[in-house]
């Protein structure tokens, strides 16, 4: 299927995330986060980083005891976990 000029095809052996993560950010109200977790559950794209979400910062926070955590070190602390982010971030949401 086309959407104006973003292929959505689930046909590729590979899909091309950084050429579909580009296309999407290009949509006016679609950032970072909404295009790792599309990529996610369109995909199966397991390296998203979803360090933006407020319950994984917080799930974060309540692992490290640390209430002080913020989206950069958040995003930091994820990138040990590549390229298996989004899994982890899934364990995050989940720890409250």
């Amino acid at each position: 299927m086309i959407c104006n000029e973003l292929e959505l095809s689930s046909t590729y052996a590979e899909p091309p995330i950084e050429h579909i993560r580009q296309q999407l950010l290009q949509i006016r109200g679609i950032g970072p986060w909404t295009v790792d977790y599309t990529l996610l559950r369109g995909y199966g794209w397991l390296d998203g980083s979803l360090h933006g979400d407020v319950a994984v910062r917080r799930g974060l926070q309540i692992l490290l005891n640390n209430e002080s955590i913020n989206e950069n070190q958040t995003r930091q602390w994820l990138e040990n976990f590549s390229p298996w982010r989004a899994l982890v971030a899934a364990h995050l949401w989940n720890m409250e």
